[in-house]
């Protein structure tokens, strides 16, 4: 589509890279470099907890709202957090990682508000500024920034580090972060002509769900997240006490696992998988589908000790699945957010589609400690399983855009 060769597209996936990859750092590793550094496991643990924010968003969401339709407003809230987001990252760089480090923790609290602020506004840029039909190709962008992101805060930050210091991969964070916002300028964010929400709208938080769909939408965002989640936050320990090799686990789920889902995200982009896209109740029964069967591979793996091609094709088929199924769901997300309250709406929908991986996350360890793996990964391909029928169910209706409504939802409906 033409999209792809517009600079509005390009800047936008580039300003959602820059502020993915810090994130990405901080995730993936810092954990690693803090442990060089001899910290505790434990400490290590708790600074995960920064990544609260991302769940957190709808609380100050509509402080980011606020007047929202005014020309250049998500473009100023976008290089406001970007500047400070990128500054507190050079700050960084400065402390010492071991004499400092009460301090480094609360920089890194810090730092994770920002990245979410921003994250806000870059998002709601990408529902104000796309259409409908522009939406997939946006969608792809995000899932492709994700996985690039990925890459290069788990690893070439890290080579930095290894190589350059602390002070130089902090301040190269930095610079990833402000670099795009030097094309942020070039964009065009035009006011918005409709009903005036709210000054500070707490109360559109909860009106989002009075929409038709919005309660069942929001239930199977939850829901179709569960399965995936669960296998992907278990391979990990799997392997592990599979006796697979360290290096081989690092190249199977870092390099080539985020390698492949790049490259799947790219393809998305293609011509006749944006015309598919249009059809977003089929898009999205058929990303159910394929997450249901991406899990299935797991089980026999399980069964059985020494199966290492059935491995490689199955994080392949579980990459595949968890893409397919973010670009469809960002779709639907943009779709389904109100005009005037776009953020809101947005930061909304995130958080509930998190939330059921953060709980699967959480209890993943205790139900494979009380069933074992074989179990386990039984039980996650049955809750995909189950969800297609659910799925099918309850995701009908004229609500659903491309169904014969209008096509985005207004306040003032």
């Amino acid at each position: 589509m033409d999209i792809f060769f517009t600079p509005r597209y390009l800047i936008l996936t580039l300003l959602f890279m820059g502020k993915t990859v810090p994130s990405v750092f901080f995730m993936m590793a810092f954990p690693v470099i803090l442990r060089t550094e001899g910290h505790s496991l434990e400490v290590i643990g708790l600074l995960q907890l920064a990544s609260v924010f991302y769940l957190a968003k709808p609380l100050w969401a509509p402080l980011i709202n606020r007047n929202g339709s005014r020309k250049n407003h998500y473009k100023n809230w976008t290089m406001a957090a970007g500047l400070g987001y990128g500054l507190l990252l050079v700050l960084l760089g400065f402390l010492n990682l071991q004499d400092n480090f009460s301090l480094i923790v609360i920089l890194v609290m810090v730092i994770s508000f920002a990245s979410a602020t921003q994250d806000i506004a870059i998002s709601t840029l990408y529902i104000k500024l796309l259409s409908f039909e522009e939406r997939g190709p946006g969608a792809t962008s995000k899932v492709f920034s994700l996985n690039v992101g990925g890459i290069l805060g788990s690893g070439l930050f890290l080579l930095i580090y290894n190589y350059f210091g602390w002070q130089a991969c902090a301040s190269s964070l930095g610079i990833t972060v402000f670099l795009p916002l030097l094309l942020l300028p070039l964009l065009e964010e035009k006011g918005q002509q409709h009903k005036a929400a709210p000054a500070f709208q707490w109360s559109a938080i909860f009106s989002f769900f009075k929409k038709k769909g919005m309660v069942r939408w929001f239930c199977l965002a939850i829901l179709n997240s569960i399965s995936a989640s669960a296998v992907f936050f278990m391979i990990k320990p799997f392997l592990v006490d599979k006796g697979v090799d360290i290096d081989v686990i690092a190249f199977l789920l870092g390099f080539y696992g985020m390698g492949v889902s790049a490259l799947f995200a790219a393809a998305t982009g293609s011509r006749r998988f944006q015309q598919y896209l249009l059809q977003r109740r089929r898009a999205y029964l058929d990303s159910v589908l394929i997450t249901a069967v991406a899990g299935l591979p797991f089980i026999p793996i399980a069964l059985y000790a020494d199966m290492p091609v059935l491995l490689f094709l199955s994080v392949t088929l579980l990459n595949f699945g968890i893409t397919i199924s973010t670009v469809v769901s960002g779709v639907l997300v943009m779709d389904f957010s109100r005009k005037g309250l776009e953020s809101i709406d947005y930061s909304l929908q995130m958080t509930g589609i998190h939330l059921g991986a953060l709980v699967i996350a959480a209890v993943s360890g205790f139900i494979v400690a009380a069933t074992g793996y074989t179990l386990f990964f039984t039980g996650a391909a049955a809750v995909g399983i189950l969800m297609i029928p659910v799925s099918a169910r309850l995701f009908r209706g004229r609500w659903i855009p491309g169904q014969g409504v209008e096509r985005g939802l207004d306040i003032e409906k």
